[in-house]
């Protein structure tokens, strides 16, 4: 057992130096960052040449994985791409999903998510953006709580955190965000940068503030910096996806109240639904009570015609006409007995 998961491990780390890494049409001042824009940097050691490094990523880092940083795997024809990923949105019965696009652009087929809890899901890259390097994938929904967008982008000097996979390990390190970067002549300075040092396979992780909220998606390191789309970048892509975030809403059983008298939910029904009520296309099982009047005002009477309605007041009238039948049946049959029985007066 001992020599095949060696065995395992080493073909793995082979495949991995054997890879060759995608190449994409470098934007301006952005050639030198790896993975996501230009050549990856190159390998850390020498063929052939043993080197402590080389293994850094199979090793266990002692940190806790984070439930919303996921584990991206796309088929290729080459070979395989891993990179990370990160839960923005959920909705009934899916989850979307935030990772690079340099990720899954070469992929054949479905890609497959991984949560750290062990739920896997198939996804289905439903839009990206490469100027950006932003890739969407709809997943089936996980247990995992998506993480929130940021309400502001990071300023210079507030401490960042990035996370992903790398190689293997799930692993986080923490720099201040140093300034504002672009992809390219025309576009915004949406590209944040922080003192940190990425791995090649944490494309596509988080860049989170210090309350743990989404404020960017990493996708390319040089020399001890790391850069990724900033939240403003990322509330526009979602959008034209068509989520705007995943919002938490206070747990239910810290309130009396009704859901709907806390504003946490609409109490008209859907605009179709109403519109067959009002046209009467449809019948209320429910009760409704009949309206009362005003305060200080005496009930209205009904009308003879209103009282006759055999509409409203059908079955009452059946009931009131089968209680006077057995009345008047009952009446009859005594008066005809006394009848029969009173004695002969000559």
């Amino acid at each position: 057992m001992r020599r095949t998961c060696c065995t395992v491990l080493l073909a793995t780390l082979l495949a991995s130096h054997a890879a060759q890494t995608r190449a994409q049409a470098p934007a301006q001042g952005l050639a030198a960052w790896g993975w996501g824009f230009g050549q990856a940097a190159a390998p850390a050691t020498t063929p052939g040449k043993w080197s402590p490094e080389a293994f850094a990523d199979y090793i266990g880092t002692g940190q806790t994985p984070h439930p919303a940083v996921v584990r991206i795997i796309a088929p290729e024809n080459s070979g395989t791409s891993m990179g990370s990923g990160v839960l923005v949105d959920v909705n009934r019965t899916q989850g979307l999903v935030l990772t690079n696009w340099h990720v899954i652009r070469d992929s054949r087929s479905g890609v497959l998510v991984q949560f750290p809890d062990g739920f896997q899901s198939a996804g289905t890259v439903v839009r990206w953006d490469e100027p950006w390097d932003l890739a969407a994938v709809v997943v089936w929904k996980p247990h995992a709580t998506p993480l929130p967008l940021a309400a502001d982008r990071p300023q210079p000097g507030e401490p960042l955190t990035i996370a992903g996979y790398g190689r293997g390990p799930f692993r986080t390190e923490t720099g201040p965000c140093t300034q504002y970067l672009s992809p390219g002549s025309g576009y915004p300075l949406e590209f944040v940068e922080l003192q940190a040092t990425a791995r090649q396979g944490d494309s596509g992780g988080p860049i989170l503030n210090s309350r743990g909220e989404l404020a960017g998606l990493l996708f390319g390191q040089n020399d001890g910096r790391t850069i990724g789309s900033c939240t403003t970048r990322l509330r526009t892509f979602l959008a034209e996806v068509g989520s705007t975030g995943f919002q938490s809403l206070p747990i239910a059983e810290f309130s009396a109240e009704p859901a709907i008298e806390r504003s946490l939910g609409t109490p008209a029904p859907p605009a179709r639904l109403a519109s067959a009520i009002d046209a009467d296309l449809i019948q209320r099982s429910a009760h409704v009570a009949e309206p009362q009047p005003p305060a200080g005002h005496s009930p209205v009477e009904p009308s003879l015609e209103e009282l006759l309605d055999v509409r409203t007041h059908g079955q009452a009238m059946l009931t009131t006409a089968g209680g006077l039948a057995l009345v008047f049946l009952g009446l009859r049959t005594i008066i005809g007995g006394r009848v029969r029985h009173s004695p002969h007066v000559s």
